[in-house]
């Protein structure tokens, strides 16, 4: 098996300008033979936003949850004033971030159910609005720390815990 592993790494490292840092490290990480002895992390961030009778923003929370096997380690929830759900999104997802560095995890699985915000993380959307374009780059500043991450867009229900703490933030 080691040589098989050796061969795929020469492969790897020929075409490793073809990949991006994040596929090469999770291909490197999947290769190598202390598999088990990496402790990955999941994230789950959600932001919540109410509006007035004509739908502008009037006030905002998020909430967010980490998780190992299963188990919540860390939880937040907070008022962010008045934002916009995109907004929250975000400040979520950077809350929940800078908590992981806080507490040195530096493999990172992270769920949002916002497609938005995790197709732009992902490049797969452009960002426009100048705002959006801030808190875009300090996400990646902050994504730029880990020695692996991905994200990846749930539905509602499989977020449950961080959609809860987003609203219990409307009300801080």
């Amino acid at each position: 098996m080691n040589d098989k592993n050796n061969k795929i790494s020469e492969i790897l490292e020929k075409y490793k300008s073809s990949f991006s840092k994040n596929d090469l490290l999770n291909l490197e990480s999947l290769l190598s033979n202390d598999l088990g002895s990496i402790k990955r992390y999941s994230l789950f961030t959600d932001g919540a936003c109410e509006f007035d009778d004509e739908y502008k923003p009037i006030n905002a929370g998020i909430g967010g949850v980490i998780k190992s096997d299963n188990e919540i380690l860390f939880s937040f929830s907070e008022n962010i004033g008045v934002k916009t759900n995109n907004e929250a999104e975000y400040l979520a997802l950077i809350k929940g971030l800078n908590l992981c560095i806080d507490n040195e995890i530096i493999h990172i699985n992270i769920y949002s159910d916002s497609e938005l915000v995790v197709k732009q993380i992902n490049g797969e959307y452009k960002v426009k609005n100048e705002r959006m374009g801030l808190l875009f780059k300090k996400t990646h500043e902050l994504l730029s720390r880990f020695d692996f991450w991905k994200i990846n867009h749930v539905l509602r229900d499989k977020n449950t815990e961080a959609d809860e703490l987003s609203k219990q933030g409307l009300s801080k």
